[in-house]
C-alpha cells in the first residue's frame, strides 16, 4: 500500500472515530434546537484539523485548529455519556432542565483537563511474599510513554522529570516509548530524562517508538545521559546486604524481547522487577514468577469510558488496558503514560506519573 493509500485510510479512520465520539451529542443538540446548526459547528471544528493530520504521528506542530478541535471533541464526547444521568435526574424531578446545563458545565471542565493532560502522581502497594524487610517500603517511581515531539516539548517533560524528583525515591524506572518517531528529540530527551534521580540509580527499557529512529543510537545517548537501558538483561540492586532484581526486555514489535534471557542471571529466591513496555509480556513473565512487572504502551487506551478501564481504545491490543492487575503471586502495573502519540487529547485515561510502594505480603 503506498503512502497516498495509506494517509487516505487513517484520515477516513480519524473521520470515523471523532463522528462516532461526537454523535450522542451533536444528535441530541440537532433534536432540541430543531435545527441542523450543530452539525456545522461539528464540520466547522472538526475539519480543518483533520485535513492536516497525515499520520497517527506526524501532525502539523500545534496549529489553532488542533486546539478547537480537541476541545471541542473531548467536550461533546463527555457530555454525550452525560446525557443519560441528566435525563434520568430530569425524570425524576431532581432536577429540571438544568441537568443538561450541569452536564453541560461539566463536560466543558472535563474538555479542558483533556487538552491539557496534566499527568497525576498515581500511588500503589504492591504486596510480595518473601520480600525482605530491607525492601519493605521501598518506593518505585515509573515514567512511561513520554512521547517527547511537537506535541509534548522537553520543557514538559523536565516539569515531570521534577515532579519525580522532589519525592526522593528509592528507585526511578522509564518503560519505554521516549519520543514519537524521528531523530529530532533523541538527544534532547535523553539530556532531560538524565536529570532522574533516585536513590539506587534510574533504569530503563526501549518501547517500540524508540526504534522509529536509530534505536541503537537512541540507547547510547541514553547511556551517556546516566541511564541504565536494561535490554534483556538485569542487575542486583542492594540494601543491607538484601537484594533485589531489576531487569528489562527489549522492544516486541521489532522483536527484540527475550524474557527468559533478560532473568538467566538472577539469583534464585530474589524478589524481581521487570520492566517491559509491552503489557503482553506479564503472561510469560508470571511464568518465571516475576513478582512485579511494570509496562506502559497503551496509554490506558488515550480515549476511554471514565471509571471503566475496560472500556477502552487499548482492548483492541491487550486485556491488561491500565493500572494493577494480580495473577497468584505476580503482579502487574500498566502505566497509562504521561505524553500521547496521535490526537494530543485524553479522555477517561488521564496522564499519570506512577509511585509502587514495595510491601512485605
Amino acid at each position: 500500500m503506498n503512502r497516498t493509500k495509506m494517509r487516505e485510510r487513517f484520515r477516513l479512520l480519524a473521520l470515523s472515530l471523532v463522528t462516532i465520539m461526537q454523535l450522542p451529542a451533536v444528535s441530541w443538540l440537532c433534536v432540541r434546537t430543531g435545527s441542523l446548526w450543530p452539525v456545522l459547528l461539528a464540520m466547522a471544528c472538526s475539519f480543518p484539523y483533520l485535513r492536516r493530520v497525515q499520520t497517527p504521528w506526524q501532525i502539523e506542530e500545534r496549529p489553532l485548529s488542533m486546539h478547537v478541535a480537541l476541545l471541542w471533541w473531548s467536550t461533546t464526547f463527555i457530555f454525550g455519556l452525560l446525557l443519560l444521568p441528566a435525563w434520568l435526574l430530569k425524570k425524576t424531578g431532581l432536577m429540571g432542565d438544568s441537568a443538561y446545563a450541569v452536564a453541560a458545565a461539566i463536560a466543558l471542565l472535563a474538555g479542558v483537563d483533556a487538552v491539557l493532560r496534566r499527568p497525576r502522581v498515581r500511588r500503589r502497594n504492591v504486596k510480595i511474599a518473601n520480600l525482605p524487610r530491607q525492601f519493605d517500603g521501598y518506593r518505585i517511581g515509573q515514567l512511561s510513554d513520554v512521547h517527547c515531539g511537537p506535541h509534548t516539548p522537553p520543557e514538559r517533560v523536565a516539569q515531570w522529570v521534577e515532579r519525580l524528583n522532589e519525592l526522593d525515591l528509592d528507585l526511578m524506572t522509564v518503560t519505554g516509548d521516549l519520543i514519537t518517531s524521528g531523530s529530532s528529540y533523541v538527544a534532547t530527551v535523553s539530556k532531560v530524562l538524565g536529570g532522574l534521580r533516585a536513590r539506587d540509580g534510574v533504569f530503563a527499557c526501549m518501547g517500540n517508538h524508540d526504534y522509529f529512529t536509530d534505536g541503537e543510537h537512541f540507547v547510547r545517548e541514553l547511556s551517556e545521559a546516566g541511564l541504565t537501558v536494561l535490554r534483556n538483561q538485569g542487575v542486583l540492586v542492594e540494601r543491607e546486604g538484601a537484594r533485589l532484581y531489576v531487569a528489562g526486555v527489549d522492544d516486541t514489535w521489532t522483536e527484540r524481547h527475550d524474557v527468559a534471557q533478560a532473568l538467566a542471571d538472577r539469583p534464585a529466591s530474589v524478589p524481581t522487577v521487570l520492566l517491559a513496555h509491552d503489557p503482553n509480556l506479564f503472561v510469560e513473565a508470571k511464568t518465571h514468577n516475576v513478582e512485579l512487572t511494570l509496562s506502559g504502551h497503551t496509554h490506558g487506551g488515550q480515549l476511554a469510558i471514565p471509571g471503566f478501564r475496560r472500556l477502552s481504545l487499548a482492548r483492541f491490543i491487550t486485556e491488561f488496558t491500565g493500572g494493577l492487575y494480580r495473577r497468584g503471586s505476580s503482579w502487574l502495573y500498566v502505566n497509562r503514560g504521561a505524553g500521547t502519540t496521535g490526537p494530543p487529547v485524553r479522555i477517561g485515561a488521564p496522564a499519570e506519573l506512577a509511585v509502587l510502594t514495595l510491601r512485605s505480603a
